[in-house]
């Protein structure tokens, strides 16, 4: 072993190489992204010291401008390949607002250095008289670079420097990835500027994608995970990294009339090789051919021998109408927005699409989960929107029998809306017998086990999901809730800090973090965090206030929430249950089962938690509250 290799750090099961760019957990390589490399070993040379976000920036980031929420995301991806979630370790510790402070015990082991002297002892001093590891040029950079990072700097970045764009091995091993094949693909890039469609460049990537997805033997990151990297400019390699796969598919298009313009690479992630390249030029007559061509050639290159059924995955073709597939990427780009007026043009969108291809399956599909999504915006009742979805999921299902998404759709409408439990549940595992791959699915089987008490089964599906699409709000948000019902608060509370260092706009982060408050009975701090969902638009934010403010007996206040709830319901949908949450709060449990039994009429999909929540239990010995239980199918 090479001098360098003797010098490393230890921290928990921990081995850090900082000249090799390798970590070992328990003799195991953990794959790091460049950049978080470079964080992690700017927090482990400094640990126990406090590093000012502006400084780590100017640190990591030197000949570029970065937003903080860059730092963010990359100290988010670090803890989740720490693991701080699965063994309860804290490595990193956030101060709101400063910075971020590494406070797990480092050892550092192996070849000593001489303690810097004259102009280098400057930077020691400010440091902490940390032993630096560079030659005494190095040092001489370092010191200019000292004064622009106030403060305190990366010892051994400029050396680190030296190995960008690759990932170094340790001894043994070839690369550091796991066995299985796993890709990214990014959303295509224009391959002219001007005219830019990005629901047609986003729905290239997601056409791919649902092709790859019935491959088994490769690990395809879905939609979720690779919707950000949509900037011309974007790095292929570092997204690959970042996204923890061992290739990604790199691509660019332009429509010419009826003729489409493709380029695409397959790279190598850990050392950017192009192992393949693919374009299609004056010789593509549609884009359906492309997708066609690229799918099989990507397959071929991952996977040494391919299924027929396989095979015939790849080459099949949801519709042969280009009007009808320009619909349906449309519908899916705004309903990937997950907002009110993004729902209402997927509506349209996925409706024009049916109405050019009556027989396009995934049209249904997105349909069924646009009105599914419509009952829980409150923007239509359950009574109303759920029928429709279920019927469109239905149909979606009786065109391709094979497509997970329609099963995964009309498995959470058996489970939310019609309570049919062992249906719900054969669906979703039929869903994910069909692919995998699909993370939906798994995150949507883990509410299933949540809602019927399987606690256990319910966080390892969740965190199966996330690991699929581990830079998901959505699968980080719901491993976060799981562990609340679990009672696991700690790991709860990790998950949605998580959440908010990736977006400190998510209003599902700062409900959940609400809801551990009220456990711990910190009700200012709840309601701070209610209200902050509430002006995010959280739908159903009044509820807990009202019942926050039943719970810290402001009964005045609470009975207002009623009231306003009350009058608001006569302009549009309101969720009966959150009103009788509040009487739950207030004690009055003639009131809470009359709201409880509307919402049982409106089938709210509220209804679905009342065996593991706890905001139950004052009436759950209620006769009237097991007669509700036995009615929607969770009885004990």
């Amino acid at each position: 072993m090479p001098p360098s290799a003797k010098h490393f750090y230890e921290f928990g099961p921990f081995h850090f190489y900082p000249i090799e760019r390798y970590l070992l957990r328990e003799g195991k390589p953990v794959p790091l992204p460049p950049k978080v490399f470079d964080i992690l070993l700017i927090l482990v040379q400094n640990h126990g010291h406090l590093l000012q976000k502006d400084a780590m920036i100017k640190a990591i980031w030197p000949d570029s401008f970065v937003e903080e929420g860059n730092l963010t995301r990359y100290i988010s991806t670090l803890r989740q390949l720490l693991g701080e979630s699965q063994n309860g370790q804290a490595y990193i510790e956030t101060v709101p607002r400063i910075g971020y402070r590494f406070v797990a015990e480092v050892r550092e082991q192996g070849d000593g250095v001489e303690p810097p002297e004259g102009e280098e002892r400057e930077v020691s001093e400010i440091l902490g008289d940390r032993a630096l590891t560079e030659s005494q040029p190095v040092k001489r950079q370092l010191r200019s670079r000292l004064i622009a990072t106030a403060g305190f700097i990366l010892p051994t970045l400029v050396i680190a420097l030296w190995y960008f764009g690759r990932v170094a091995q340790p001894p043994g091993q070839t690369h550091p990835f796991p066995a299985a094949k796993s890709i990214a693909i990014l959303p295509f890039k224009p391959l002219v500027a001007e005219g830019r469609d990005s629901s047609f460049e986003l729905g290239m990537a997601d056409a791919l994608i649902t092709k790859l997805g019935g491959v088994r033997k490769v690990i395809v990151r879905p939609m979720s995970a690779v919707r950000q990297y949509t900037a011309p400019d974007q790095d292929a390699v570092a997204a690959g990294r970042e996204l923890i796969v061992d290739t990604v598919l790199d691509g660019s298009v332009q429509w010419l009339g009826e003729r489409v313009r493709v380029r695409a690479r397959l790279i190598d992630v850990r050392d950017g090789a192009v192992l393949w390249s693919y374009q299609c030029d004056e010789h593509c007559v549609d884009i359906f051919t492309a997708q066609d061509a690229i799918s099989e050639r990507v397959a071929g290159a991952l996977v040494e021998k391919l299924t027929s059924e396989e095979r015939q995955l790849l080459s099949k073709r949801y519709t042969s109408n280009t009007a009808a597939y320009l619909a349906y990427v449309r519908g899916r780009y705004f309903w990937s927005k997950l907002s009110s007026d993004g729902l209402q043009q997927a509506s349209k969108y996925f409706n024009q699409a049916i109405t050019i291809d009556p027989g396009y399956a995934l049209a249904y599909s997105g349909l069924a989960d646009t009105y599914n999504l419509f009952g829980s915006y409150d923007l239509l009742p359950p009574n109303e929107a759920s029928p429709k979805a279920y019927e469109f999921a239905k149909k979606a299902i009786e065109l391709d029998e094979g497509l997970a998404e329609a099963h995964t759709s009309l498995a959470a409408l058996l489970m939310d809306y019609y309570w049919n439990w062992p249906e719900a549940e054969k669906r979703f595992k039929h869903a994910i017998a069909l692919n995998p791959n699909y993370a939906t699915a798994h995150e949507w089987y883990s509410t299933y086990l949540l809602y019927v008490g399987r606690k256990d089964e319910s966080i390892s599906e969740a965190e199966l999901a996330q690991t699929l699409d581990p830079l998901s709000l959505g699968a980080i948000g719901s491993v976060g809730i799981k562990y609340f019902y679990a009672d696991q608060y700690d790991r709860s509370l990790e998950q949605y800090r998580r959440m908010l260092e990736i977006d400190p706009n998510s209003a599902l982060a700062h409900t959940g973090l609400c809801n551990i408050y009220i456990k711990q009975k910190k009700f200012e701090e709840a309601l701070a965090e209610i209200r902050k969902a509430r002006d995010l638009g959280m739908q159903r934010a009044s509820a807990l206030i009202g019942y926050i403010y039943a719970l810290s007996g402001k009964r005045r206040h609470a009975q207002q929430v009623i009231a306003g709830l009350i009058d608001l319901s006569r302009k549009q949908y309101v969720p009966a249950m959150d009103i009788a949450l509040i009487y739950i709060g207030l004690g009055d449990k003639d009131r809470a089962f009359e709201w409880m039994e509307k919402a049982y009429s409106d089938r709210d999909w509220a209804m679905c938690c009342i065996k593991v929540e706890s905001i139950f239990d004052p009436i759950r010995s209620d006769p009237r509250f097991q007669n509700i239980m036995k009615r929607v199918g969770l009885q004990n």
